[in-house]
């Protein structure tokens, strides 16, 4: 794992700096660096997408645990020091660009780079990281209908994101954190919040703290739910206006529900209309995404 004179070092010969548009922190502390691999349980078999590789500290860990690494840096420079030191490797692919291609799906050219299985383990960039989780639980969900639904199966999901966005993802009815991310991945994973990182184990020092965070794609949880961008649609239309009470879903107009059929399943779903999004389970989204995709 590379120190951080050894980061420093890199950066200073291929004559870039830390990029703040980017949300590039580089994690420094090579115990909390372990952890994150050691709680991502590679075996040697797996298929490893890495989002944000910087100078390739945790990638060169990866590589040794996995067969094979998919590294997008979106970054030029920082592509060009990777290519250089690990480039000619068979086991490495970088692709250069985006990792999301716009903020509701993931990059083309990520897909087709991994087999149908496969797991992330990164040190997830902070503008990308909520967007990109939720993807890459969608994308399971995708797989688990069958190849004519395409999608990748991320069984796995261990990385670094900022505790705020942690927090989302393991948050509850009722929690001011809760919201269309934790109903996601509680209705199609296993969230397992692992150790707070301080902002002084990155460089450039972050104004907060992080924490490692292992989601566990859950086949049989995510087979209950009918469609997954009803859900995505509902949810997002219901925590919209998060203050209201949930009838207020019928009065939106332009969605892609009409207002007959959202009351419907808010009461086929057992729902109170008098409640608002927070107070409403995860399980109840799912009986209201269910009957929302089975109307007419």
């Amino acid at each position: 794992m590379q120190t951080l004179r050894e980061i420093r070092r890199l950066l200073e010969e291929a004559g870039l700096r830390p990029r703040k548009e980017f949300g590039q922190c580089f994690l420094i502390d090579g115990n909390l660096m372990g952890k994150l691999v050691e709680l991502a349980g590679l075996t040697g078999e797996e298929a490893v997408l890495e989002v944000g590789p910087g100078t390739g500290s945790l990638t060169e860990e990866l590589l040794a645990r996995a067969a094979r690494v998919v590294a997008v840096e979106i970054d030029r420079g920082l592509c060009e020091l990777l290519h250089r030191r690990l480039g000619e490797r068979d086991d490495f692919l970088l692709i250069r660009g985006d990792a999301l291609a716009g903020k509701h799906a993931l990059s083309e050219e990520v897909l087709a780079a991994l087999p149908g299985d496969a797991h992330l383990v990164a040190n997830l960039p902070y503008s990308v990281a909520t967007p990109l989780v939720a993807e890459c639980l969608i994308q399971s969900w995708r797989a688990l209908c069958g190849p004519a639904a395409g999608g990748c199966a991320f069984r796995r999901l261990t990385f670094t994101v900022q505790r705020e966005v942690a927090d989302r993802l393991s948050a509850g009815p009722g929690s001011r954190a809760y919201g269309p991310v934790s109903v996601l991945a509680a209705l199609v994973g296993r969230v397992c919040p692992g150790p707070i990182i301080p902002a002084g184990a990155f460089w450039p020092r972050p104004k907060v703290d992080s924490r490692v965070v292992q989601i566990d794609f859950d086949a049989d949880r995510a087979a209950g739910l009918a469609d997954v961008e009803a859900l995505v649609d509902v949810v997002g239309l219901a925590f919209g206006e998060r203050r209201k009470q949930i009838r207020a879903i019928t009065r939106r107009k332009g969605g892609r529900f009409a207002a007959e059929a959202l009351a419907s399943a808010l009461a086929e779903g057992g729902i109170e209309p008098s409640l608002r999004p927070e107070q409403i389970a995860p399980e109840r989204y799912r009986l209201l995404a269910n009957a929302l995709a089975s109307a007419p």
